[in-house]
């Protein structure tokens, strides 16, 4: 059923990797006006629908140079209920600025976060500001191509692979491969950390990726789960006792929750699985479902969430039982084969160059 659908719609994938080519194409060629800015602008991005990895990407990113840089992170808010450019602040609500953009304000209080459909317009309040940033990073940009980035950093994931993949409606591209020529590096994300080097130079070779683009591999790794109310505090050790052998609620409303859910069998058993769209906005029903689980369940019933949803579910009205029971897995991204100093020497080289 699911390739008779594809077949039915690949005319229409067909029309639209026509449309993507010659938009590029315009870009390209000068047609459309592409604007660069004198600071350095690092885009980091995707050519699919759904989740590869772009936000642990983005952090691992801005934890590097936040140290060294006065950084801002440029972003469309996907999912906010506002519109025009705004300012996030750890005041924010995903509502308001999203949830990606919030849970990095979260992290990095100092990050200047703005939020913009239209991303000229964001850069226009970061360069106009009192202490403008030396470093601007470009949330999910690859395809926003009204702003030319000098660093362009696009995220595959390593379980859904390119060169098996349509363009949409039959598939899940944005655009034709052919825009991967358009990248400086491409990170293959969420792969496996006992990853082979043979495997990963059979995954290279199929993406048909030649320099001077540059690869690397990078897998994704789950921390030890922290309650929802200490949710936008140090990483390092929970105040909170995560129980002995709990039962696991899992939910996520995330673009691919396979993985997650994969890692919350080793916490504990999972007696129940809520799946939401990406981004979702938990309803006063939702949170009604979920404390009737709580009650059906014995008294070491947790539930275990994402580190994006967790940044939804501490916004929103919970009673004292949900409050106590929620936690939620912080994750980080590394890079793999040794190869962390390269990828980092390849960002220091452009922004002290730029």
């Amino acid at each position: 059923m699911r390739w008779t659908l594809r077949l039915f719609l690949y005319p229409f994938s067909v029309i639209f990797c026509l449309i993507a080519r010659i938009r590029n194409l315009f870009y390209d060629k000068g047609i459309f006006k592409s604007i660069s800015y004198p600071i350095p602008l690092i885009s980091v991005g995707n050519i699919t629908v759904g989740g590869t990895g772009k936000t642990p990407m983005t952090e691992y990113l801005i934890r590097y140079l936040i140290p060294h840089y006065r950084c801002a992170l440029l972003s469309r808010g996907y999912g906010r209920k506002t519109k025009g450019p705004l300012e996030a602040t750890t005041d924010s609500t995903s509502l308001t600025v999203g949830d990606e953009p919030l849970q990095l304000k979260l992290k990095f209080p100092e990050l200047k976060v703005i939020v913009a459909e239209k991303r000229v317009s964001g850069m226009d309040i970061l360069l106009n500001n009192s202490t403008p940033p030396e470093i601007v990073i470009l949330d999910d940009a690859f395809q926003h191509r009204a702003i030319n980035p000098g660093l362009s950093i696009l995220v595959t994931d390593y379980f859904r692979p390119l060169y098996n993949d349509f363009c949409l409606p039959a598939g899940n591209l944005r655009e034709p491969l052919t825009g991967l020529k358009r990248a400086n590096i491409v990170i293959v994300n969420k792969c496996p950390s006992n990853l082979s080097s043979d495997q990963a130079k059979k995954i290279k070779e199929k993406m048909g990726i030649k320099p001077p683009v540059k690869i690397f591999f990078s897998s994704i790794v789950y921390l030890k789960p922290k309650p929802l109310t200490e949710l936008g505090q140090p990483l390092p050790a929970n105040q909170s006792q995560w129980p002995e052998k709990p039962s696991i609620i899992a939910i996520s409303g995330i673009g691919n929750p396979k993985p997650f859910l994969s890692e919350t069998n080793n916490f504990g058993k999972i007696i129940k699985t809520i799946t939401y769209p990406d981004h979702h906005d938990f309803t006063n029903r939702d949170l009604k479902n979920l404390f009737l689980a709580l009650n059906q369940a014995d008294s070491n019933t947790i539930i275990l969430t994402t580190e994006k949803d967790a940044v939804r579910l501490k916004q929103k009205p919970l009673n004292a039982l949900l409050q106590s029971k929620i936690w939620y897995i912080p994750i980080k991204l590394t890079i793999l084969f040794n190869q962390e100093d390269l990828f980092l020497k390849t960002i220091d080289s452009y922004v002290k160059g730029n």
